[in-house]
């Protein structure tokens, strides 16, 4: 006895190093194979005994019936010999421990193993601390039980059996989800590719999903948009077949669909059967001729946590999508939300880039913000400008309150880089860069709801700053030209004007110059008309009248002939504008800059008319008291000049028209009468231009542009003590 019992400790010690000594890559159904003819030959049975395994489906809770290795006298047996609900394998199972048919005689041997031979069965679970891993059959075609010494080596063989296995499992589980994730990146790889090669939107919808049905075996799938205007989820795009003719294009943005509740739960949805409450009553079969147990839907979650649309599943098995299958639909539709965004951002860019020679600055400025707000998902963004001189000023705001992102503005054109601030609310601002690096303006979009921009967010808002910024260099580009051919216009048509008023000057010299002579000749031949008191100072008045007359108008002409600028200084022509200006007490005129600046091209009887002109307007704004300042910044090639006031400022509505030749707030009865329109056309007959700064009750800016001489003013003569009039 003891030798027998020597005997199959032997067998038990070689068959645990033997099974210890297999690979760790070996696949599951070998190491099946090896355990059940070792356990063969653990019993020394050669002849008329089998082994049969099954291993355990955690997810089912049962034994899957095509995991079966049999080893033995009847290998290769397929017959149905598949576990029953009530048979050895679920009693084993339920105690863990085996079940032995000779001490269980109510269990009956399997149908199918009797018809085989089987005599006496034993089943042994397979069991592991974390649960079951299968079972093993021993059956023997004698009447002949197992003895205690045997039992005792099995109990200690399936403990070893059951590791064995479950390594055997763990790392096939590894090498699945390898496989996997190896297969959903070359996916996702190619799904990366079809987004880079393809502009066409329908056809990177279908792409996604088909990419979904592929990696999950799902049968049947669509991808639903939301209109939010119109709160509605529309079909973008599907695929499965048959489909049903009449299936719904659109659905209801709420909760009377699985789609719908999932957008607006904004969370996933695995349904494993979908006969179950509350599902039953909400899901809307669209297949012909399918029944639908199983589906799986997550949302297209935005930048700013809004639904952008719905990914979904759906197959006729029950329970078939996995949590893996959840993670990486949630993947796929976190990278659709990208390539729609992308694919947004492009379309956005394209209709700019196309409008940028034909739509108002304005127009592109509220294209980019709209699509901005869009991208980013907030409700509110705004453009500031970066002037030469002065603070930003707004060019385009989605609400009034974006006024107060002025900060955040002038915070950001100073240190040239994106900043994230939470004022009033949560924005996000980058600069408006040239290729050059010249910071033209700032780019801003807000949010009152907390919220946390991403990297992506920032990137998308400086694609869309540097177009805002192109359309700003563009816009000036085609002012310049349209400056350049004002210039020439204005010269031309001056020097047609400088012909006709030589002309009109010599006409009117040959007839208005012909009465002081005819008076002198009267009062030579006929003296005793002038012995009247009355009748001599009529005629003295019209002879002073006269050559007033004359004189008048050889002042006005020097302001319509031709101009050839030359540099000029410019303090001399603003103290020769300030000869001919009466500035109430109350008024403080102050100069800041003006005395170290460079000369300008311009014309010197010009500009000092230029001064008087904006001196005055400032003056009559004013009133009685207030503050002038006249302020001077030189540049590299330019000269930037600006008159400065602290009155009631000009309204907004009326600061588009005061440069033009028929608007006047008021009706002068000086001179040439053209207010601001001549003061546009003299700055532009220098070659450079003039705009205005101003806000209702914050005082109005004019900002000339000069250009700068670039030879030397030393043999400019001082200006004439000829005072210059206003028009």
């Amino acid at each position: 006895m003891s030798a027998e019992i020597g005997g199959i400790l032997q067998r038990l010690k070689a068959a645990g190093e033997r099974l210890a000594s297999l690979p760790p890559e070996t696949p599951i159904p070998e190491c099946m194979r090896r355990i059940g003819e070792e356990a063969l030959q653990l019993l020394g049975l050669e002849r008329g005994a089998t082994a049969v395994l099954f291993c355990y489906d955690p997810e089912q809770r049962a034994l899957d019936p095509a995991s079966r290795v049999a080893v033995g006298e009847i290998e290769g047996f397929i017959g149905p010999d598949w576990p029953r609900p009530d048979g050895m394998a679920a009693r084993a199972l339920a105690r863990r421990r085996r079940v032995l048919s000779w001490e269980e005689p109510d269990t009956p041997i399997h149908p199918a193993k009797q018809a085989a031979g089987a005599r006496v069965v034993g089943c042994w679970p397979l069991l592991t601390a974390a649960g079951p891993i299968g079972v093993l059959y021993l059956s023997y075609q004698e009447e002949r039980p197992f003895a205690e010494s045997e039992l005792s080596a099995l109990e200690v063989f399936t403990r070893m059996a059951a590791a064995l296995l479950q390594r055997a499992q763990a790392i096939e589980r590894l090498r699945q989800r390898l496989l996997r994730a190896t297969q959903e990146l070359n996916e996702l790889r190619r799904m990366d590719h079809l987004f880079s090669a393809r502009a066409d939107p329908q056809e990177i919808l279908e792409a996604i999903l088909r990419i979904a049905l592929e990696l999950t075996g799902a049968r049947f799938g669509t991808l639903r948009l939301v209109d939010r205007q119109r709160r509605r989820l529309v079909l973008g795009a599907l695929i499965g077949r048959p489909l049903l003719s009449n299936i719904a294009p659109e659905l209801e943005l709420d909760e009377t669909s699985i789609v719908g509740w999932v957008a607006v739960h904004r969370r996933s949805l695995r349904i494993g059967d979908l006969h179950t409450s509350p599902w039953a009553s909400i899901y809307r079969p669209w297949l012909a001729g399918y029944e639908i147990r199983s589906e799986l839907a997550v949302p297209l979650i935005g930048a700013g946590g809004e639904v952008e649309g719905v990914l979904n599943l759906e197959s006729p098995e029950p329970g078939a999508f996995t949590e893996g299958d959840q993670q990486l639909l949630e993947m796929l539709a976190a990278r659709a939300v990208i390539a729609l965004q992308e694919m947004r951002l492009l379309r956005g860019m394209q209709e700019i880039t196309g409008q940028l020679l034909h739509s108002s600055q304005e127009a592109l400025f509220a294209r980019a913000v709209a699509l901005a707000c869009e991208l980013i998902q907030v409700p509110d963004g705004a453009i500031w400008l970066i002037p030469p001189t002065g603070s930003p000023t707004l060019a385009f705001a989605t609400h009034p309150a974006m006024a107060g992102t002025a900060g955040l503005a002038e915070a950001v054109s100073r240190s040239r880089r994106p900043l994230a601030f939470e004022t009033g609310g949560w924005a996000l601002a980058v600069p408006m860069m040239e290729p050059g690096g010249t910071v033209r303006g700032v780019f801003v979009v807000h949010s009152s709801r907390p919220r946390a921009f991403t990297e992506r967010d920032q990137r998308l808002l400086i694609i869309l700053a540097n177009h805002a910024a192109l359309a700003v260099q563009l816009a000036e580009h085609v002012r310049a030209l349209q400056a350049a051919r004002e210039r020439q216009a204005i010269t031309e048509a001056f020097a047609a004007v400088g012909d006709i008023a030589a002309n009109l000057l010599h006409r009117l010299n040959n007839h208005i110059g012909l009465i002081p002579v005819r008076l002198e000749g009267l009062q030579e031949k006929r003296p005793d008309l002038f012995q009247d008191p009355y009748l001599a100072s009529v005629v003295q008045e019209i002879e002073s009248r006269a050559r007033a007359a004359l004189d008048a108008v050889r002042e006005a002409m020097v302001y319509l002939r031709p101009m050839a600028p030359r540099p000029i200084p410019i303090l001399p022509c603003l103290e020769l504008a300030l000869r001919d200006l009466r500035i109430p007490p109350g008024i403080r005129l102050e100069t800041v800059g003006l005395e170290d600046l460079p000369p300008v091209m311009a014309g010197e009887p010009q500009l000092a008319l230029v001064f008087f002109n904006l001196l005055e307007n400032a003056i009559e704004a004013l009133g009685e008291s207030g503050w002038i300042r006249v302020e001077g910044i030189p540049g590299p090639n330019e000269v930037i000049l600006t008159v400065r006031d602290n009155g009631p400022g000009i309204p907004l509505e009326l600061q588009d028209r005061i440069f033009e030749l028929d608007f006047s707030t008021k009706r002068s009865s000086k001179k040439l009468g053209f207010g601001l329109w001549w003061v546009k056309m003299l700055v532009q007959r220098f070659g450079g231009d003039i705009w205005v700064e101003s806000a209702p009750g914050q005082g109005t800016a004019f900002h000339m542009r000069l250009p700068r001489a670039t030879g030397s003013s030393e043999d400019y003569l001082p200006p004439p003590s000829s005072r210059p009039q206003g028009p």
